[in-house]
């Protein structure tokens, strides 16, 4: 059972939910999962050309997984080489976990993300954890050699559409691509993306499951021009994979949470019985700034939580938004953020 679970004391529990908590708890944490959650897996492990033979070249391939690792965990793309990050680049072979060849002459490294997260956490480093926006791609490819020119698709296998998802996977920034079906669908064509107007392609993206859209054309220059917006900000960028670097700096300034953590008492609504309970405590250890949280009281179907919250309780509503589980409710006392388990 997870740290969070553990730190959620049943005691809290009306007696009838009482007995049942520990093993219905331990089934249901695992239930809910945001649309564009990454696993720690995704997080946490990064794929490097295999080292040749010997002690010294394989801590070589550790630290340069490391990096990669520290660029996807604190959002900043240019994570491997901070200097106030260089211990943890160091001493990398002290946090891995395991490590296997693959092919292609890989060699795919898995750390131990609750150490990383302690790390940087100690030292004031950000962390954005596993709820990132899912982000959909309009992405009009200009003609190259053979191949016409097109709207990319989600089974595209061309260079371009290889480099995007690659820095994407990078960068940790989950991807939705237009399937075949969608642009018959919605009478989507090379000219619709290449220069249509932004507002319907926006639209739609949100529609076929985007939280943050991007849209990518040529440009003048023979680069790709791109566009991205998610909620009220948005960005132009240009380069091959800029739109998928500056959706995910914009991702990380928002979502990324560093300092030391902060009170905040939040109670939640629509909390009936165990499974719900469990939906919230899912929710919350999604969140890798919210340190730790106890249960205050459970009255009727409502639980008051007390956590500890790096970033505050503006980042913990910034990334509740997102996550879309829970409702906020206007309830105007400011002590407290009130929300409603949405069924």
């Amino acid at each position: 059972m997870s740290y969070l679970a553990r730190s959620a004391n049943p005691r809290w529990l009306p007696a009838p939910l009482r007995a049942a908590s520990v093993l219905l708890l331990a089934a249901c944490l695992g239930c809910v999962q945001p649309a564009a959650a990454l696993t720690r897996a995704e997080l946490y492990q990064a794929s490097v050309p295999a080292p040749e033979r010997g002690e010294a070249a394989q801590s070589a391939a550790f630290a340069q997984a490391m990096r990669v690792v520290l660029v996807r965990v604190t959002g900043r793309r240019t994570a491997g080489d901070d200097a106030a990050l260089a211990p943890l680049v160091g001493e990398a072979r002290r946090y891995v976990q395991q490590y296997r060849a693959a092919p292609d002459a890989q060699l795919i490294v898995a750390f131990d993300g609750s150490a990383i997260d302690r790390w940087l956490a100690q030292n004031g480093q950000p962390i954005w954890g596993r709820d990132r926006p899912a982000t959909f791609v309009w992405l009009a490819a200009p003609a190259a050699g053979t191949q016409a020119a097109a709207v990319v698709r989600a089974d595209d296998t061309s260079d371009l559409k290889s480099a995007v998802d690659a820095e994407a996977q990078l960068r940790g920034i989950p991807l939705r691509w237009p399937a075949a079906a969608d642009l018959i669908a919605h009478h989507i064509d090379y000219a619709t993306v290449a220069v249509g107007a932004n507002g319907p392609l926006l639209d739609l993206g949100r529609q076929l499951g985007g939280e943050g859209v991007l849209i990518g054309r040529p440009g003048a220059s023979g680069t790709i021009q791109w566009i991205h917006q998610f909620q009220d900000h948005g960005g132009s960028f240009a380069g091959p994979t800029e739109g998928v670097d500056g959706a995910a700096d914009l991702y990380a300034g928002l979502f990324a949470a560093s300092g030391a953590p902060a009170p905040v008492d939040l109670e939640v609504s629509g909390v009936g019985d165990v499974a719900s309970y469990a939906r919230v405590q899912n929710i919350l250890e999604s969140l890798a700034f919210v340190a730790h949280f106890s249960v205050r009281a459970l009255d009727a179907d409502r639980v008051q939580l007390r956590l500890a919250v790096r970033g505050g309780a503006a980042a913990l509503q910034r990334a509740l938004a997102l996550n879309g589980s829970l409702e906020p409710l206007a309830i105007g006392d400011g002590a407290t953020l009130h929300y409603q388990l949405r069924q």
